[in-house]
């Protein structure tokens, strides 16, 4: 019978809060919306954490997987000596027959662009995102096609007939769910490949954040890239690995044993050079339930910083619901007199009003779960910096409902539990002996102060928000307008798939030469020139050095950065050569690299004051060079990072590996995307056969490669300003009432002669006693905010332009908000006021 009258009550007090919510919509909208805004913005946040972070990947136990290689290079390769955070073809070999903790182990890697026809008389290709795979991938990871088959081990045999399997969505996409698609042949790079199985629909493989179309087995490589050969190559390092775990052995001793196993398989193929750098240590092996990421990689902490800003946003939002829940329980009094009057219990009395509270929250939830699929898509926009939605597949699955119920019910809480716990202890004498029940207390009745130390947690909430927000703010401008060392306002940059068209060895460096001299006459380029890696695209190469009288020190210090490079170089990106002269065209046609090219942390670091020009450099494999140059230090992969030291030699002179593209900076007069279409006309009347990819202005890249430094400095800013509008707003609301409340005191102060003036002065400074309790409260938190964020803002102690503009800004909101009322308070008349007495 107790729990019958509960649930009656609460059915009650349920009719009674819409009734209630519909009597004072004004309020309830204020609420609501409010509501919603915080527990969406966490609802979105939190989608996004659940996405890239939390879930696994949709494979069969998927904990009971190890992830060998670093999981953040999904689409990288080295060529060189062999590394262990990516893995060869021969390694992978090597760890899948001799581990004794993996009961298999898969391999995966990049495709570089595939050329897909469906229809062979189709004119132009598509370019759908494919991987390489083991064959035992599917097998491994416990996924089952959909339709058809997967890959066998005679699939992934060298010479064995072209198959592929595709996914759910390019099945339905491209070919509209062609009931008949086992076994329908489509042409992948100019060569006929079978579909053998189509995925389920949950499956996306392995890579968070990448929409595969298909998959392709690892043998099939030099079908497709007949010119390069990584298979065979221990040198060539491009795949990561996913190793399922037999029953009883865990993470701990996989990995130790896996660690060993890659160090002494490196070791037996290794030169004796080699074998001297490796370490025990360097290879990557973790827990692999979440697959590989490079969205992982890049906005991991930006995640979790905009969680803990919209975490003190909701709170900021539910001090505000809490004031106008307080100053409407006093505008309730008398109702609540009449019900404690009538024998309600307080208890009851203080059920009811957290059930009201309740439906509030759970109706923000409501419409906040809609803000969240919006924001959720505003800040996968924002992440792909304008170039489309970010590739990632977000769903608001029973995680992402329960955190909404959960944060829904800590805001319920927080917002209502201190209203109406207050209005559970009316003093009923003292509310009755007020002018009537139905009218207005007098001046000695309830005034608010837990309304104005809610402002002043407000104002230390929003202080914290305000500093990290100008702290990444600033450190997003120091980004954008840092002296990169070049041009970069006048470069646009070119990628040319040559490798894929067989072009190797003399043949690319004669095209090259070739594009160059095209690409100088298109009016208004003013230089030009090309490289291997490129400028902000992303892929870096790297080699031992050793110079003559260089002391010498850890097997890190030899290593260093290089790249190779047209004629002319320095002087087409708008470099700066400090000493001795640029690459000439006689460098890059000579038969043998006999010269380099070095930049100046380079210079330091191994020469010292010693002078670099004249001077021998000796690389693996006993190669020299003579140092011809130095140019001045280039941010030419990383605005955040200083420019590591790096040395470059003539294009070509190191084709131990097939370059697979050419990248050529293309310095302009005018706006460089205005010669977008000049530069592809310039290509194709070389060689149409060519596919030019990126052509690309180089200020664009420098923005993209900074996207979550952005993502995280525009998103802080909306919560920094919204924060400040928010106490903003709680201060006006507060001193209104307040001001309301004194209308019989301002009065009789204007009639015994008080100045407007006066007046104002008091009022503000009423105001501006919460706020700066709260900047006291707020400035230790801010301090420990900003040492939080060092790391990626990249600044060391206190950011006092930064503390000067949150407190400056913080201020005057303050005042805005303040003055308002008390400019009502000045124009008080002295008889309306008193006759109110």
């Amino acid at each position: 019978m107790k729990r019958v009258r509960y649930a009656d009550e609460l059915g009650q007090d349920i009719s009674f809060a819409w009734r209630a919510l519909r009597r004072n919509p004004g309020f309830a909208v204020v609420a609501v919306l409010t509501l919603a805004l915080g527990i969406g913005a966490n609802t979105a946040i939190f989608t996004l954490i659940d996405a890239i972070i939390l879930q696994p990947i949709p494979v069969t136990a998927p904990s009971q997987l190890v992830a060998i290689g670093d999981p953040s290079r999904v689409n990288s390769m080295s060529n060189g000596s062999p590394i262990s955070n990516l893995i060869s073809y021969p390694l992978y070999r090597d760890i899948a027959a001799r581990t004794r903790t993996l009961s298999g182990v898969v391999a995966s890697g990049q495709t570089d662009r595939l050329d897909i026809k469906i229809n062979p008389a189709a004119v132009l290709p598509d370019h759908p995102a494919g991987r390489f795979v083991s064959a035992n991938y599917f097998s491994v990871l416990g996924v089952h096609a959909a339709l058809g088959r997967v890959f066998g081990p005679a699939d992934d045999v060298i010479g064995a007939a072209p198959v592929m399997v595709i996914s759910d969505r390019y099945w339905s996409n491209e070919l509209h769910r062609d009931p008949a698609v086992i076994g329908k042949t489509v042409l992948v790079n100019g060569q006929q490949f079978s579909v053998i199985g189509v995925m389920p629909p949950a499956f996306a493989g392995e890579v968070v954040g990448a929409r595969y179309s298909l998959w392709l087995p690892l043998g099939m490589h030099d079908v497709l890239r007949p010119h390069d050969h990584p298979l065979a190559d221990r040198n060539t390092s491009w795949l990561l690995l996913l190793g399922r775990r037999r029953a009883g052995v865990t993470e701990g001793q996989a990995r130790t044993e896996l660690k060993a196993l890659i160090h002494t398989t490196l070791l037996e193929a290794a030169t004796p050079d080699e074998a001297a750098e490796l370490r025990t240590d360097t290879a990557i092996v973790g827990p692999g339930a979440h697959g590989f990421s490079r969205l992982r990689h890049n906005f991991a902490r930006p995640l979790w910083i905009m969680l803990a800003g919209v975490a003190l946003l909701l709170l900021i939002i539910c001090a505000n619901v809490a004031n106008l829940l307080l100053a409407r329980s006093l505008a309730r009094t008398p109702e609540f007199a009449v019900r404690l009057a009538m024998g309600a219990g307080r208890s009851r009395l203080m059920r009811q009003l957290l059930t009201e509270s309740a439906v509030l929250g759970l109706t923000g939830a409501a419409v906040g779960l809609l803000v969240a699929v919006g924001a959720s898509r505003m800040l996968l926009m924002l992440a792909a910096d304008g170039g489309g939605a970010a590739p990632l597949a977000i769903s608001f699955d029973i995680r992402v409902l329960g955190f909404t119920l959960g944060i829904s019910f800590l805001a319920v809480l927080c917002f209502g539990l201190l209203p109406s716990t207050r209005a559970a202890r009316l003093d009923l004498a003292s509310a009755l002996r007020a002018r009537g029940v139905t009218g207005r207390l007098d001046a000695r009745g309830q005034r608010l102060p837990l309304g104005t130390a809610m402002i002043s947690g407000q104002v230390a909430l929003s202080l914290v928000l305000l500093m990290g927000a100008s702290l990444l703010v600033r450190s997003l401008t120091s980004l954008e307008t840092t002296d990169v060392g070049l041009d970069r306002d006048h470069i646009l940059m070119a990628t040319l798939e040559t490798g894929e068209r067989g072009y190797a060895g003399a043949q690319l460096m004669q095209l090259s030469l070739n594009v160059q001299r095209r690409l100088a006459a298109i009016p208004g380029v003013v230089g030009v020139s090309y490289s291997e890696n490129g400028i902000f695209s992303g892929t870096e190469s790297g080699n031992t050095v050793d110079v003559p009288g260089w002391p010498g020190g850890t097997s890190d210090d030899s290593n260093s950065a290089f790249d190779q490079i047209g004629p002319r170089y320095a002087a087409a990106i708008g470099a700066h050569v400090t000493a001795g002269r640029d690459f000439s065209d006689d460098d890059i046609t000579a038969s043998v690299a006999r010269t380099a090219l070095i930049n100046e942390s380079f210079a330091k670091f191994y020469f010292g004051k010693r002078a670099p020009v004249g001077q021998p450099i000796r690389m693996a494999g006993n190669q020299t060079v003579t140092v011809v140059g130095v140019i001045a230090d280039v941010h030419d992969h990383a605005l955040d990072e200083a420019p590591v030291r790096r040395f470059y030699l003539p294009f070509g002179s190191t084709m131990d590996h097939t370059v697979g593209s050419v990248n050529f900076e293309i310095r302009t007069r005018q706006d460089p995307a205005a010669l977008t279409t000049a530069v592809l006309q310039a290509v194709r009347d070389e060689d149409p056969s060519i596919v030019t990819d990126g052509v690309i202005p180089l200020t664009t890249l420098m923005r993209q490669s900074i996207a979550e430094q952005r993502l995280l400095a525009q998103v802080s800013a909306g919560f920094g300003l919204l924060a400040l509008l928010l106490a903003a707003i709680g201060l006006y609301g507060v001193m209104t009432y307040a001001v309301t409340r004194r209308t019989g005191e301002l009065g009789l102060r204007i009639a015994l002669g008080a100045e407007p003036a006066r007046l104002i002065r008091m009022v503000v400074g009423d105001a501006f006693r919460p706020v700066a309790a709260g900047a006291l409260i707020g400035a230790p938190l801010a301090w420990a905010a900003s040492r939080a964020l060092e790391s990626q803002t990249r600044t060391a102690g206190v950011d006092w332009i930064a503390v000067g503009v949150s407190a400056g800004i913080l201020a005057l909101a303050a005042l805005v908000a303040a003055l308002f009322p008390a400019l009502r308070a000045s124009r008080v008349e002295p008889l309306t006021a008193l006759r109110q007495q």
